[in-house]
């Protein structure tokens, strides 16, 4: 398993992950800086959350293509509504992998078209909850997961990303539809979480979970990203 930070960007900022955007509560950190003291520890990846692409805004592009030129390490994007034109225009600014949430459940055709166009460069989020499992009949349930990363298999992701897992298992679920996710799963599955231990992480990697993305944990000194970096080969 290998272990991903993640950071937030907002008005053409960077800020550390955690609080609610727009609160004021937080300041912004050096683009540059954070990026590659990262990449220096040893993290081979990182993941950038467009949090104004989640309101349909694409102002945070020329940072991230900035970002991508200093950073020495490849990095994922997330935020915002699947389309062609904004997926293009981040894999020619550099973006490795593009993470989306899918809206429109029912139009499989159309993921089939963009998975196919950027092979192995989109991760879908699928949450508990979401959208996406709305077709059956309102269920929300962990086995929903495990039989969407089977429906899936057929096309060429780059992975399934998943929020709210823990090494207990989903949120009222148990650890196994975790194994299950994973064992259904034709490509890695990514997991966002607040993990506070090294243990923690092993559990997670135990389980067979391909990368776990991490926010503020690495922040605020709960973990040590050296020693993150070194036991997770990342």
């Amino acid at each position: 398993m290998i272990v991903i930070p993640t950071t937030e960007l907002r008005g053409s900022l960077v800020y550390a992950p955690g609080g609610q955007p727009g609160a004021g509560s937080r300041s912004p950190v050096d683009a540059a800086g954070i990026h590659r003291a990262f990449a220096a520890l040893g993290f081979r990846q990182i993941h950038l959350h467009d949090i104004d692409a989640d309101s349909g805004r694409d102002d945070n592009e020329a940072l991230i293509a900035e970002i991508v030129r200093d950073a020495a390490a490849e990095v994922l994007v997330s935020g915002g509504v699947l389309a062609e034109e904004r997926v293009d225009r981040l894999i020619d600014a550099g973006v490795s992998q593009v993470i989306f949430s899918s809206t429109d459940d029912d139009d499989r055709d159309a993921l089939l078209r963009l998975a196919e166009a950027f092979p192995g460069r989109l991760i879908l989020r699928a949450d508990l909850g979401d959208p996406i499992f709305g077709r059956r009949a309102g269920r929300h349930h962990a086995e929903d997961m495990v039989d969407l990363a089977t429906e899936l298999s057929s096309l060429p992701l780059g992975g399934l990303a998943v929020h709210g897992a823990s090494p207990d298992g989903f949120q009222g679920a148990p650890r196994r539809y975790i194994e299950d996710l994973v064992e259904a799963a034709s490509v890695p599955v990514f997991c966002r979480t607040e993990a506070t231990s090294i243990g923690e992480l092993r559990a997670l990697e135990h389980l067979g979970i391909a990368a776990t993305v991490l926010g503020s944990s690495l922040f605020n000194g709960r973990l040590d990203a050296q020693a993150v970096a070194h036991h997770f080969d990342s």
